[in-house]
Formats: structure tokens, C-alpha cells, sequence
């Protein structure tokens, strides 16, 4: 620590000794001048928490609403916001749901296969077209040889 610091702390706890060369460093420079200052403001909240506050029995049931003022959190009323939300949701499903039925028909879709095969061992693979499009893949498996 600052031996100039340490001087004015003695002084400021009440050593008389250094009573002199204490007040010439506050009297000649700003920065131990404000450190006086500060002790003061420490001395001052330390004896704020000295005092000590009672609270008498009548007082007691409001001193415990306040503590659970504090502990409960108020109710959140959301209603106004639920219902926005709800009606937002239903108009958008709605929106959805006249787009899809309003929109036009996809075109013919047709896949072709180009390739069947199977890993099992054994197993044949087949597809074949019908009239209407529809393809069908089978695979053909000899009895006995799955559990």
C-alpha cells in the first residue's frame, strides 16, 4: 500500500502521531484529499448498517406480504394473445386449405423404373407395367430360405 495512504488512514482511525504529515498530504494533493473523502463515505455506510431496524408484531403480517409480493410472481394474463394466435393460425390453415382444392391438377406424373435388384440371396426381382400406368415391383423369394 501507498505509504502516503496508509499515514492518512492512521490518522482518519485516530493515531495523533501522524496528525501533522496527514493533513499537509491532504492539504497538497487532490488524489489523498479524495481518499479522506472516501473513508468518510465508508466510515458513514458502515455505521448505516449498524443501526439495525426492528419490526414490531403488528407490523409483521405486511412485512411477510411483501416478502411474498416479491417471491410470487404476479399471474400473466395471456388471453389477448392466445386468441390472436388461435385466430392467426386458423386463418392460415384455412388459406392452405382453399389454395390446395383451388389450385389446378398436377399433370400426368409417370416414373420409369430402370433398375431393380436385391440383396438376398436367392431372391428374384420383377416389375411389370399395367394398362393404366400403374408400375409394380415383386420380389420372389424360394420357400424355406426366410425365418
Amino acid at each position: 500500500m501507498n505509504r502516503k495512504l496508509y499515514t492518512i488512514e492512521r490518522w482518519f482511525d485516530g493515531d495523533t502521531a501522524s496528525e501533522a504529515e496527514a493533513k499537509a498530504l491532504i492539504a497538497g494533493e487532490s488524489a489523498c484529499a479524495a481518499h479522506v473523502e472516501t473513508l468518510k463515505l465508508l466510515r458513514t455506510g458502515a455505521r448505516e448498517l449498524a443501526r439495525r431496524e426492528s419490526i414490531e408484531p403488528a407490523q409483521f403480517p405486511a412485512f411477510m406480504a411483501g416478502i411474498r409480493e416479491r417471491l410470487e410472481p404476479a399471474p400473466r394474463h395471456y388471453r389477448g394473445v392466445l386468441a390472436i394466435a388461435s385466430a392467426v393460425a386458423a386463418s392460415l390453415i384455412a388459406a392452405i386449405a382453399i389454395f390446395v382444392m383451388a389450385s389446378p391438377a398436377p399433370e400426368n406424373i409417370s416414373a420409369e423404373v430402370e433398375q431393380v435388384g436385391t440383396t438376398i440371396e436367392g431372391a428374384e426381382v420383377g416389375y411389370y407395367n399395367t394398362d393404366n400406368g400403374t408400375m409394380t415391383v415383386w420380389v420372389d423369394v424360394p420357400e424355406g430360405d426366410l425365418p
